[in-house]
């Protein structure tokens, strides 16, 4: 390769970063990030739903109730 040629493309390379930072601005991450806690709260929300309302939450209710440490056990 030409010499030319590798200094652009070591310029280019060392420009990158650079150039998708700037695409990012700061209400882009924020509404990314807000996005992402709003699908774990309802992945948690589901998840306890399932385990507090269904018939097989209740069954692995009942099923761990004599198997581990209650809160008021270790007093």
């Amino acid at each position: 390769m030409k010499q030319e040629t590798q200094d652009i493309l070591l310029e280019a390379v060392k420009a990158a970063p650079a150039v998708t930072m700037t695409a990012l601005t700061m209400n882009d991450i924020v509404a990314f990030v807000t996005i992402i806690f709003i699908v774990l709260q309802v992945a948690y929300l589901v998840r306890k739903w399932m385990r507090e309302e269904t018939e097989w939450g209740i069954r692995l209710k009942r099923w761990a109730k004599d198997k581990f440490t209650q809160p008021g056990d270790l007093k």
